[in-house]
């Protein structure tokens, strides 16, 4: 089962590729879970406190990929070991952290017949792609994530250009409040569709114990019986969020 969690996660190493583009000839895995990087944007709906009962939303926020490219030549089909379509010129694509670099994939349509996209690797940063990933995406309701990324190779050198991170590539995550544990209240949260296993709790502050963060957000929390009242206190412009895919069956073979 592909889990996707906000914590740090090492991926085992199934098969290494050298590349003599990179700058140590170091060996990469070829298979691997990734990790992405996401900055948040303040909540929505906590403008005034309210009461929130299990299993409603607390708040929603826009939600946008760290690091972005555009692609300046077309990304060429692949054939092998499985297809993988075609990458348009002027594509954007989002970076997805992976042993020593970043990948940089297409947004995923989880609902397609096929969520199966190509990512790409500047394994040299020169501002060309010289390598390439296919993903697997089954059972995982979120644009931003994929199960594992495998099957590297060489691919055509395709030009790119970083971008800022924008409107066209942001998604929207909830917060939902889970259930009462211990006293003490817990939540979930989702991202697009998808809700991320970690549960959260909401850590009290040292110097203001009637305060606490709950994903960088500072709140105060009420219990009003099975609910909770809840008044935001606080939010940066922008916090940071890192999800990462957890997977104990990495292809052996590509």
């Amino acid at each position: 089962m592909m889990t996707p969690r906000i914590l740090p996660v090492t991926a085992a190493l199934i098969a290494t590729l050298a590349f003599s583009a990179m700058a140590s000839a170091q060996l990469v895995p070829r298979a691997e879970n990734g990790r992405v990087e996401l900055l948040a944007y303040p909540p929505q709906g906590l403008e005034s406190p309210r009461v929130v009962n299990r299993g409603e939303t607390v708040w929603v926020e826009p939600v946008r990929p760290r690091y972005a490219v555009r692609l300046l030549e077309d990304g060429q089909p692949r054939v092998r070991p499985q297809r993988g379509a075609l990458v348009p010129a002027g594509s954007l694509l989002f970076g997805l952290r992976v042993t020593g670099g970043y990948a940089y994939c297409p947004r995923i349509d989880y609902n397609a017949p096929v969520t199966r996209v190509q990512c790409f690797r500047d394994f040299n940063d020169d501002g060309v792609f010289d390598g390439g990933y296919l993903t697997r995406h089954s059972r995982t309701n979120t644009q931003f994530l994929a199960n594992i990324v495998h099957a590297l190779d060489r691919v055509v050198p395709i030009p790119y250009e970083a971008v800022e991170p924008s409107q066209a590539l942001e998604a929207t995550s909830q917060v939902v409040f889970d259930r009462m544990r211990n006293g003490e209240p817990s939540f979930t949260k989702y991202l697009d569709d998808e809700r991320l296993e970690t549960r959260f709790t909401c850590e009290p502050l040292s110097d203001q114990p009637d305060l606490c963060n709950l994903l960088g957000v500072t709140l105060r929390i009420e219990p009003v019986g099975d609910a909770i009242r809840i008044t935001l206190i606080d939010s940066p412009e922008i916090r940071q969020l890192n999800v990462v895919m957890t997977n104990t069956a990495l292809p052996t073979r590509n």
